[in-house]
């Protein structure tokens, strides 16, 4: 019996077909590998893109809508008659009636792949997108102008303290939109973009090309220079934390 698995009859047939197994499952194995890798620099990839558009329209949002309003509004109510009366005619209390961009989740497989490295990238995404699509302040902002703000003779019918607290209101939802706008540029920049700039960066891609996400991470730094002037201070978000009740409790 001994004689017949030596005999190289047998012996060198059966190493073939077990060098030839072990050979496919290397194979699907990297495959597999190379499958999976790919679908995480995808999410990543996909994940800063939307963040860079969410980033351009956060900024276009505060430099060219909300601050040059409140600067209008703010000189209206120390009395400026004539910019109120173009500020009526031209209808420009009633901004920001479009909805918000909206961009879709990852593929459950591409969550999956991104959420076994490391959850908190998930989580970090899925923040982005809720804060994103908030609308609660635009549509009340909406709703006040249609109320409050359409008609220049409604409006200039109704006593002074009574136009003062209508501005004064407007200024309010104005700086809560700014707020809200603050929030997302300091996610953006202060934890997702350096979460992602950590991990594309890991070992796990060295021999993947990864130039697309970083070109879209070069993307974003790039913006943020052009636009340093509204980005808030790193404090910002803490103070936000801090002010306010929770500052005297």
């Amino acid at each position: 019996m001994l004689d017949f698995f030596l005999n190289e009859k047998f012996i060198i047939p059966l190493l073939a077909t077990l060098g030839a197994s072990f050979t496919i499952i290397l194979m699907q194995y990297y495959a597999r590998r190379v499958k999976e890798t790919k679908q995480k620099i995808y999410a990543v990839s996909y994940i800063c893109d939307v963040a860079y558009r969410i980033l351009f329209s956060e900024f276009f949002l505060l430099r060219y809508t909300i601050k040059p309003h409140t600067e209008v509004t703010e000189r209206i109510t120390e009395g400026d008659h004539e910019l109120l009366a173009k500020t009526f005619l031209s209808d420009e209390f009633d901004i920001l009636k479009a909805h918000s961009p909206s961009f879709s989740h990852l593929p459950n497989e591409f969550s999956l792949q991104l959420g076994y490295d490391d959850i908190n990238l998930v989580q970090i995404f899925e923040t982005l997108l809720y804060l994103s699509s908030l609308d609660i302040n635009r549509k009340d902002l909406n709703e006040f102008v249609k109320n409050n703000l359409k008609s220049m003779d409604s409006f200039v019918s109704k006593t002074a303290e009574e136009q003062q607290s209508i501005l004064y209101t407007y200024c309010d939802y104005l700086a809560s939109l700014e707020h809200e706008s603050n929030r997302i540029v300091t996610f953006i920049l202060r934890t997702l973009r350096p979460a992602m700039k950590e991990y594309i960066g890991s070992y796990r891609f060295w021999l993947y090309s990864t130039k697309n996400a970083k070109a879209i991470m070069n993307k974003t730094l790039l913006l943020a220079k052009e636009n340093k002037d509204l980005i808030p201070d790193k404090d910002y978000m803490e103070k936000v934390k801090n002010g306010g009740i929770q500052g005297e409790l």
